[in-house]
This record gives C-alpha cells, structure tokens and sequence, in this order.
C-alpha cells in the first residue's frame, strides 16, 4: 500500500500543519461580502466595510466584477 518512506512523510505534513494551525493563532474569517461601488477606492472601500462590520471587520479590498462593475470586497 504505502511504502514506510511515504507513511512517515505523510505523518510529518499531519504534525507540521497542526503546529502551524496552534501557534500561527488563526483568525477564521465569519462571512464574505461584495457591496457595488463604483468607481471604488480602498480607503472608501476600507470605510463601507468598517461601517456595516463595526468590530468584526477584518480586511476590504476593490475588485472588478462580472460586466465591468466595480466591487468592494469586505471580510468579517
């Protein structure tokens, strides 16, 4: 089935994760959200996202969406 070589990687990339998972302190993201705005720029993009989060924003950035529209992307 598998060879002891692979037995013994695969047990290194299982440790190896889980140490990054506990000392890396994630911080899982709630929800994903896009709120059109046109023409965005981050710090107006930065400012909608704060306003509807409050504490629970973590990230926002502009992207293109589908048609040419613009989108502000918010992360909490």
């Amino acid at each position: 089935m598998f060879s002891e070589e692979e037995k013994v990687t695969k047990k290194f990339v299982v440790i190896a994760m889980l140490v990054m998972l506990l000392l890396g302190g994630s911080h899982p993201v709630e929800g994903a959200f896009a709120i059109p705005l046109d023409p965005c720029t981050l710090p107006e993009c930065i400012a909608e996202c704060k306003k509807i989060l409050q504490q629970k924003f973590l990230s926002a950035t502009c992207s293109d969406g589908s048609e040419g529209k613009k989108l502000c992307i918010c992360l909490g």
